[in-house]
């Protein structure tokens, strides 16, 4: 029978590595993940530390009346997307225009009378 994703003998060597050569890798990762939070959660950040030790007062943001009404506007969700399909979309209508201004009235003339008798 064939070694197949289901059969006893897959399965068992699966467990087999997944215990001795995953296992430590992913337990080892877990714990200098937990040591670094663990660090990072302990004390103020190095440049707040600096600052304070040469005396220099953290700066605090003020807000200004501009930053308020910035975020009373409301801003519009409808209308014209800026998506690459869009784009093509739009040359490709400008291109139709640009070809029909180029056509002087010669070459209109020239079209109409070739198409009245090819038919």
């Amino acid at each position: 029978m064939a070694k197949g994703l289901r059969s006893k003998s897959a399965r068992k060597f699966r467990a087999i590595k997944r215990e001795t050569i995953f296992g430590p890798v992913e337990t080892a990762r877990v714990h200098r993940l937990a040591e670094r939070l663990k660090k990072d959660a302990q004390g103020p950040k190095t440049s707040e530390l600096e600052a304070i030790a040469r005396g220099e007062e953290l700066m605090q943001v003020e807000k200004t009346e501009d930053s308020d009404m910035a975020e009373d506007k409301k801003i519009s969700t409808s209308g014209r997307k800026d998506s690459n399909h869009a784009k093509h979309k739009m040359a490709k209508e400008d291109r139709k225009k640009k070809n029909k201004e180029k056509l002087s009235k010669r070459e209109l003339k020239k079209k109409s009378t070739f198409f009245r008798f090819h038919k």
